[in-house]
């Protein structure tokens, strides 16, 4: 039996649960050929991940959902992680407050190497992706900053971030991550035709707000920031390997 060709990684984490989004939209095309692999909380899930990366074919694709930071890509955490608790509770529940705080970072990207990732998450366009090119990954495509979270808005700045704002910024980052993968896939493009493809559904959708919902009050906040989701993304590796061979 073929392995599959498309592998997701979704560590869990309640902030990102929106992001299942992408990996039902991409199944309903490419269920043969897809494993989503969601990470559970606790050390030996994210062991067996890693194994699964390194075993996962040269051929294909590795798609990363998550938090991340300049120099490492987040794990899963628990829903209670940042609760005040006493270590008697943790011991009763660790997978509730436990935190793999550095997934993937420069003592193991090396499970990258001759691979060809696709990393969604803040910052990843920055060392970690340095990391893993000097580990020998093919090709490795990052963002810069993604907040889809009251507190990341606050923390970037808006002051007073809307709940519209935040559910529009999550519903447009699963749109336009996953029709651009569905039809680069489709069409065996490289990761530069990939881009150029994000680059035009994010114009459409930034000119659907300022032409077309003149109504709507966080439309300049929401488009400068699709603006800058696509601005900052950046290739590391050969620009010009297919998504899949």
């Amino acid at each position: 039996m073929q392995e599959k060709r498309i592998l997701i990684i979704h560590p869990y984490d309640n902030t990102t649960l929106f992001l299942e989004t992408i990996n039902n939209k991409l199944k309903q095309v490419y269920e043969h050929d897809l494993h989503y692999f969601k990470i559970e909380t606790n050390d030996n899930s994210h062991k067996i991940c890693l194994q699964r990366i390194v075993s996962h074919p040269s051929e294909g694709l590795i798609i990363f959902l998550g938090h991340g930071r300049s120099n490492a890509l987040n794990g899963s955490r628990g829903d209670e992680y940042f609760s005040g608790v006493e270590f008697e509770d943790i011991a009763a529940f660790p997978d509730l407050y436990y935190f793999k705080e550095q997934f993937i970072s420069k003592i193991n990207v090396n499970v990258f190497s001759g691979k060809k990732v696709f990393c969604l998450a803040c910052k990843s366009n920055d060392k970690i992706a340095e990391y893993a090119m000097e580990k020998g990954a093919v090709t490795f495509l990052g963002f810069g900053n993604i907040p889809t979270s009251r507190e990341e808005f606050i923390a970037d700045g808006i002051v007073n971030p809307t709940p519209d704002l935040i559910k529009a910024m999550k519903s447009e980052l699963n749109y336009i991550i996953h029709r651009s993968l569905e039809y680069g896939i489709s069409k065996s493009y490289n990761f530069e035709q990939l881009l150029n493809i994000i680059h035009f559904i994010t114009n459409q959708r930034i000119a659907d707000y300022l032409i077309q919902q003149k109504n709507n009050e966080d439309r300049y906040v929401l488009t400068d920031y699709l603006y800058l989701l696509k601005k900052e993304i950046k290739i590391f590796g050969d620009k010009k390997v297919k998504l899949i061979d």
